[in-house]
Parts: C-alpha cells; structure tokens; sequence
C-alpha cells in the first residue's frame, strides 16, 4: 500500500479530473495506511502481552526448583521443631540404671545423658582392666562427674585405686554389659 501511495504522489496527471481522482486514491490510501498501521499496533501489542504471560522453559524449570526447596524448607524446619521440641522425661526405668561406685558403695544411677552413661561404660571398661592386672589409667576421670536424675545430684567418679580394689567384691554385673567380674578377662 505504502508502495502505491508513494507511486501516487509521483505521478503528475494533467486533466482536472485525473487530478481529483489522484487526490481521492491518495486520500483512501492513507486511511487504509493508517487503518493497517493500528491494526499492526494492536496485534504486536497482543503478541507482547501473549508472550509475556506464557512462561519460558527455564522461567518454568526455576518455579519448579523453587517449590521444591520451599518443600525442603519446610520439611527440614518440621524436623528441627520435633527435634528441638521439649520431650517429656520419663520416670527412670530399672533397665535404664547403671551401676556406679561412690564412697558408699555401688548404687543404680540414672543419667539421661548419653555422654555420662557412656563416661560410666569407659569408666567400668578401666576398673575391669584394673581387676584383670592389666594396665589401666583413671586420669580421664579426675576431678570428672555424671548427673544422676534418681539423686539429683553430680556423682564424682572415684579414681582411688586402693579404693575401687578394696570394693571389687562388689563389682558383680550379671548378664549386663559388663561381665560377671569371675569371669576371666580377655584383651582383643
């Protein structure tokens, strides 16, 4: 259109009547020239906003990344609030009580920490040695306690040897962890 438009204008026509016939074809063609420019402004208007809506691969690809570290989030929050959340203590049970030297004797004790029953299984593992004759060190237990929850109190471990030697009539164990003390002890 634009094409004939301009073809128009150069044309010169002579008579009156090509002339008003030149003005009324230029006329009609710049209406349809603006008419198809509007209808051109409005479909690459539509395409713009077609394509902005519609979402690209990646633009899907990082929704759904991002979905699921929020379900990761979440998920791993939830874990941390069971774990952190304040469980309720329970009565000490006999088959949780440990046996523990004091300056009285041997008395059950029962420390809800894992770290101080696995302190009295060391401590037990050294007092075996020593009644075995092998070579055992207390001085990981010097001046080094547990909590006792039946007590309420810090139990010091006693690391006298004269001591623990004076009470290993005592240190009888059952079928627990710790071996009958009559039983003879085996270095692996």
């Amino acid at each position: 259109m634009e094409a004939a438009h301009a073809k128009l204008q150069r044309s010169r026509p002579r008579t009156r009547g090509k002339k008003a016939a030149k003005t009324r074809a230029l006329n009609k063609l710049t209406r349809q020239i603006r008419a198809a420019k509007g209808v051109l402004t409005k479909a690459q208007k539509a395409i713009a906003k077609a394509a902005s809506a519609r979402t690209s691969g990646d633009k899907v690809a990082r929704e759904k990344r991002s979905e699921a570290a929020e379900r990761g989030w979440a998920k791993r929050r939830a874990g941390k609030a069971s774990a952190t959340a304040v469980q309720p203590i329970a009565a000490p049970s006999p088959k949780k009580t440990l046996p523990f030297l004091t300056w009285r004797g041997i008395i059950d004790v029962w420390p809800p920490s894992t770290d101080d029953r696995s302190k009295i299984g060391k401590y037990f593992g050294q007092v075996d040695r020593l009644l075995a004759h092998l070579p055992a060190s207390f001085a990981p237990f010097e001046g080094d306690s547990i909590y006792d929850e039946l007590s309420g109190q810090r139990l010091p471990f006693i690391t006298d040897i004269d001591f623990i030697l004076a009470r290993s009539d005592e240190f009888n164990f059952g079928l627990s962890i710790y071996r009958d003390r009559h039983e003879p002890s085996k270095v692996a």
